[in-house]
C-alpha cells in the first residue's frame, strides 16, 4: 500500500462528516450518563397522537422476572420506587451507567477522529488515522468486558429495593462476550497488519 494514501474528494468529506456524527455522539454520552441518575429508567416514547413524551419508569432497569415481580405487587413497587428516588441510590445509578458508557465515548471518539484523519488532506492520512483506529478497537475491547462489570453491578444495587433484600448478583453471557471480543481483536490485528505493512513500505523507500 503506497504511503501517499488519499481519498477522493467526495469520500474524504463523507469521512469527515461520518467523525463528526461519531465525535457529537461521543459528546452526548456524559448527558446520558448524568439522565441515568436525575430519571433512572427514562426513554422517550412517541405515538399514539400525543406527539412525544419522556417516560421515566424505574422498573424498566430491572430483568424481566423481577420487574413483573415488582409490578405485580403494589406494595413492592411503592417499596422500589421509595427507594430508587433515593439521592444516594440514584448517584450510585449514575455511575454505575458511567460503566459501561465511557467505554462507549471512548470508542465513538476514537472513530470520529479516525474518521476525520481519513478525510484529511496530506500524503499521510492513514498513518495519522490508524493510531486512532487501534486505540478505538481497544476501547471496543473495554467496552465489551465492562458489558457483564455493569450488568452485575445495576442488578446488585437495585436488589436492596426489592422485596428479597440485598444480594450480590453476577451476570455473565459468554457469547455475547466472546463474539464482541473476537471482533475488537480481529480489527486490532487488521490495522497492526496495515501499519507494519506501511512501516515496511517506508523502510524499503529509504533503502531504494
Amino acid at each position: 500500500m503506497p504511503s501517499g494514501y488519499f481519498l477522493p474528494p467526495r469520500k474524504a468529506f463523507l469521512c469527515r462528516l461520518a467523525g463528526v456524527v461519531f465525535l457529537l455522539s461521543a459528546a452526548v454520552m456524559p448527558i446520558v450518563i448524568a439522565v441515568a441518575g436525575l430519571t433512572p429508567g427514562a426513554w422517550p416514547i412517541c405515538g399514539g397522537g400525543y406527539g412525544c413524551a419522556w417516560n421515566a419508569n424505574a422498573t424498566t432497569l430491572l430483568p424481566e422476572e423481577s420487574r413483573a415481580e415488582i409490578e405485580g405487587s403494589p406494595v413492592a413497587l411503592t417499596r422500589y420506587e421509595a427507594y430508587v428516588a433515593r439521592t444516594d441510590v440514584r448517584i450510585g445509578l449514575a455511575a454505575i451507567e458511567a460503566i459501561d458508557l465511557l467505554p462507549f465515548m471512548a470508542l465513538l471518539g476514537t472513530v470520529g477522529i479516525a474518521l476525520r484523519r481519513l478525510g484529511g488532506s496530506g500524503a499521510d492520512t492513514l498513518e495519522r488515522a490508524l493510531p486512532w483506529l487501534r486505540r478505538a478497537s481497544l476501547a471496543a475491547i473495554v467496552w465489551t468486558l465492562a458489558g457483564p462489570i455493569y450488568e452485575s453491578a445495576l442488578e446488585t444495587w437495585l436488589s436492596q429495593g426489592m422485596p428479597s433484600g440485598f444480594q450480590i448478583v453476577t451476570t455473565i453471557l459468554l457469547a455475547p462476550i466472546a463474539g464482541g471480543l473476537l471482533l475488537a481483536f480481529a480489527a486490532y490485528a487488521a490495522i497492526w497488519a496495515v501499519e507494519a505493512a506501511l512501516k515496511a513500505q517506508r523502510d524499503l523507500d529509504r533503502f531504494i
